[in-house]
């Protein structure tokens, strides 16, 4: 039987909630499909679930674009069934319970059985109407999700994501090297590649995200996801910088002429000492670093607006 490594936190009480802003490059919070024409940041916004922190609100003051993650909230909650379904619940591998998984699991693991219960499966794909023109020419594409307790390297999970029906492994990857625990939320950006800029010029774009293999008790939660076609560079997110040293961890060396690529799609290289510097989108930054005589290896880093954020990265061979 599997031991689960369990987080109940104590209710949050917020102060100074933010429910009701109106954001010229996200549109009005409280609604839960949003789409925007030239908004600064994208010729056009496709926005699916509310920006409210899975019904929690936001702490005063607090941006979730600012690349902060929110304190821990308790769990399970009370889901505004006003939402669309998929957004502000818990999700579970459909493989969950299906194969045994020596790797424990989250609190979330335990709402197994009411959700099933109620909704006869654990998993939902979240269907965003894109209805964009045909004429448009789609040159760049990044997805912003914000999401809350995806926790892979615990508890062994194996997430896949697909677009359409089409394996998205620059999304799966993401997912795979987040390490959220509290549980906390926070922003992730992905880059859409160029091979499935295509895919958006359907009526309705489908994001999946599941672990059908592995039998792991991962649950996770997603407040909106956020489709930018045509971003402008994203020049009015909040950005902050990251910066380091890639080193060989049996060496202590640093590895020089390292790539570096960022889940926005930025890339740099490290120099002769093995440092590396990045200015990204706030939120939840992976970072894939291919090296020759080592294996491709992400990482995930906190960038903050308007901060630096000091990282080492360790090769392993």
């Amino acid at each position: 039987m599997n031991k689960f490594s369990l987080l109940f936190s104590p209710v949050i009480v917020f102060s100074g909630f933010a429910y009701g802003q109106n954001t010229p490059a996200d549109g009005n919070w409280k609604s839960q499909y949003v789409k925007l024409q030239n908004t600064g940041e994208a010729q056009y916004m496709i926005r699916m679930g509310d920006i409210d922190n899975l019904g929690f609100g936001w702490p005063a003051n607090f941006s979730p674009f600012s690349g902060r993650s929110t304190p821990p909230h308790n769990f399970p909650w009370i889901r505004n069934t006003k939402d669309t379904l998929g957004f502000d619940m818990i999700q579970l591998p459909s493989s969950m319970r299906s194969v045994e998984n020596a790797c424990g699991g989250d609190g979330y693991s335990y709402e197994y059985d009411s959700t099933r219960f109620k909704y006869g499966r654990t998993q939902f794909p979240f269907h965003i109407p894109v209805g964009i023109p045909k004429e448009t020419v789609i040159q760049s594409a990044s997805i912003q999700m914000f999401v809350d307790d995806f926790q892979s390297p615990v508890f062994c999970s194996k997430f896949e994501a697909t677009l359409n029906g089409r394996s998205a492994p620059f999304i799966s990857n993401a997912i795979n090297a987040l390490n959220q625990t509290g549980p906390i939320g926070k922003l992730i950006t992905i880059k859409v590649p160029a091979d499935f800029l295509d895919s958006l010029k359907a009526p309705v774009v489908t994001l999946e995200i599941d672990d059908k293999t592995t039998g792991a008790n991962d649950g996770f939660a997603i407040d909106f996801i956020k489709l930018q076609i045509n971003p402008s560079a994203l020049k009015a997110a909040q950005k902050g910088t990251i910066r380091g040293m890639v080193y060989d961890p049996a060496t202590g060396k640093p590895v020089a002429d390292a790539t570096l690529t960022l889940s926005d799609g930025t890339q740099v290289k490290t120099d002769a000492k093995g440092m590396y510097t990045f200015s990204a989108i706030a939120g939840l930054a992976i970072i894939t670093v291919k090296a020759n005589g080592f294996p491709d290896k992400s990482f995930s880093a906190d960038v903050i607006s308007g901060e630096t954020t000091e990282q080492n990265l360790d090769l392993t061979k």
